[in-house]
Parts: structure tokens; sequence; C-alpha cells
């Protein structure tokens, strides 16, 4: 897939998505502050999961009365990003030796396990009013936990996803 963007009829760039994942373009307007408006089309390449690529392609600073065309084009040429990140890179991914971040990611198994039995159990026992809420709050921990532990070390281990009981803690 590719998007192709041009500003007042100007030279189109384009920007290109040939696997899994999200192509898009954004205008982003500020009001009151001239810096903060952007232009820019972004790719989101997830064939790789747990990690993923990130490109950018910087179009610049819109201005008042800009037209701004964009067209989806099945294929084609695409230009060179202006930046790419790697999920795979980020220095917030954990554990350097791949025995601790599987024990860590049999820890949490073992307490995903134990809090989907609370919640089968209160589902049972307590009215739906308490339910909802503590099924909200268990879920508030899920997401933390993934996003501080299990997405940090999945991305720099993604071997350990060949493990089952590890690959229904991803997503």
């Amino acid at each position: 897939m590719l998007l192709e963007l041009a500003v007042n009829d100007g030279q189109p760039l384009r920007a290109s998505l040939n696997r899994k994942g999200l192509l898009s373009a954004h205008l982003n307007v500020s009001i009151g502050t001239d810096d903060a408006s952007t232009l820019f089309l972004n790719s989101i390449d997830e064939t790789d999961e747990p990690n993923t690529v990130y490109s950018t392609w910087e179009v610049g600073k819109p201005s008042v009365g800009d037209k701004i065309e964009i067209r989806l084009l099945a294929d084609g040429e695409a230009d060179p990003p202006t930046k790419i990140r790697r999920s795979s890179e980020s220095p917030r991914n954990l554990f350097s030796n791949p025995e601790q971040a599987r024990r860590l990611l049999d820890a949490v198994s073992t307490f995903d396990t134990e809090l989907m039995a609370i919640i089968e159990h209160a589902r049972v026992v307590e009215p739906k009013e308490e339910f909802d809420r503590i099924v909200r709050a268990i879920g508030e921990i899920v997401v933390e936990v993934d996003q501080h532990l299990i997405s940090p070390t999945l991305r720099k281990h993604p071997e350990l996803l060949e493990e089952p009981k590890f690959r229904k803690l991803w997503k």
C-alpha cells in the first residue's frame, strides 16, 4: 500500500507499507503556537511482533491556505523515510539474560492465572456493580504489567513467544 501526499500541487512525497501494520497521514494544527503544527506520513510495521518498526516521512509545517492532497495507491516506489525507530532497540527492553526473562514471564503467567481465577470467582459471589469494579481494577493492573514487564521482555527475547505458556501473555 502507498500513500502519496502533496502540498500546494508540489512534488508529492510517498510512503509505503507492504506488510502487516498501519499506514497513515497526519495533519496536526496547533492554535496559538506555530511551532506545534505538523504534517507527516507514518507507517507501523507489525510483521515481526512483538517488535515493531516505526517509519516517519516528515512533510513540514502546514500554513493557512495550504492545499493538502492525499492519495491512496495500490503500489509504487516510496521515498525513504525521514526517521526509523525500532522497538527492538528501545532502552526500556528488559533482561540481557534469557533465563531471567523466562523467570519473569513464568511469574507473570502465574500471576495472570491467579487474577483470572479471582475474576471468575467474583463473577459468582459479588454483586454486578462490585464485580465490574473488580474487573476494571484488575484490567488496569494487567495493562501496567504488560506495558512495563511483558512487552519490554518479549521485545528483547521474542524467541520466548515460541513457548505456548508465554504466547498467551502477548496481546
